[in-house]
């Protein structure tokens, strides 16, 4: 809708260096000003207790990340490079710290967000199950626009990178822990009926749980719009259960949220989208 729209004008220089295969380090400096639009404002308290609003935020920053995976592969280009994974997990590290002053940057904080991903095969009975595991926090006073403001999904297509029957601009969080799985049974259902075997269709389960909090500090820096909460008291969950290889490219998932439900109109939704697997 667009009481909850961003614009976003950012200028970024980075520099990426691979040690050597699998191991990197990236340094890069980046200039946002984020902007409220569509009738949508940035509001906080005065000292005097009236309600006042930003017309912007600008923010300067400085990221260094570190990432490992063991022994990837990779598809070159002539500027872009495609993985094509690892037997191993793979790590990052990124440590953010803003510039305040430095071309207009308003905050000081520092952030740092670990990620791990891997994927553990049962060998051709049972499937593979894909996992993520992922944690953040931020120290010094950001207003919620510079939170982690965990993604949704408003759509019927499927987002791999989200959580499917999340709203957008739902939850914020100044420290955050969350884990993903996905559990590919490979046809261990479907393969024992015979069309359905001869479809080749593979069943998938997912589960999403978040856990954050906002401190009271932060809450004050700017007010949080109606639709925005925080996680301080319980973790957002969802679960889905789904069909995919439908037609070699498509798959159609069940969603179902576990908690939080009183917040949207159904906790369970249906999800379709695009998947090539090899």
């Amino acid at each position: 809708p667009l009481n909850s729209l961003t614009r976003v004008e950012q200028t970024q220089l980075w520099y990426d260096h691979e040690w050597f295969q699998g191991f990197s380090n990236k340094v890069t400096f980046v200039n946002r000003k984020l902007s409220p639009v569509g009738g949508f404002s940035y509001d906080y308290l005065q000292e005097n207790g009236d309600s006042a609003a930003r017309p912007f935020i600008r923010t300067s920053e400085i990221r260094f990340s570190t990432r490992f995976a063991f022994d990837e592969k990779y598809i070159n280009g002539d500027f872009t490079r495609t993985s094509l994974g690892t037997k191993y997990p793979i790590l990052q590290l990124t440590y953010i710290k803003s510039l305040k002053q430095i071309y207009e940057g308003q905050y000081d904080y520092h952030k740092v967000v670990f990620n791990l991903n891997d994927r553990i095969r049962f060998g051709q009975l049972l499937g593979y199950t894909d996992f993520t595991i992922e944690g953040g926090k931020i120290w010094g006073n950001v207003p919620y626009p510079l939170m982690e403001l965990h993604g949704g999904n408003q759509t019927y297509i499927y987002d791999y990178m989200s959580y499917n029957m999340m709203n957008y601009y739902e939850f914020a969080s100044d420290q955050y822990a969350s884990f993903w799985m996905f559990h590919h049974f490979e046809g261990l259902f479907f393969n024992k009926i015979p069309l359905l075997k001869r479809l080749k269709w593979r069943e998938v389960v997912t589960y999403k749980v978040l856990f954050g909090s906002v401190t009271d500090r932060n809450k004050k820096e700017l007010l949080f719009p109606t639709s925005l909460h925080s996680l301080n008291t319980v973790p957002y969950q969802e679960v889905s259960a789904g069909i995919e290889n439908i037609f070699r490219f498509f798959r159609v998932d069940a969603f179902w949220r576990l908690t939080y439900k009183d917040q949207v109109k159904s906790p369970f939704g249906i999800r379709a989208g695009f998947q090539m697997a090899f």
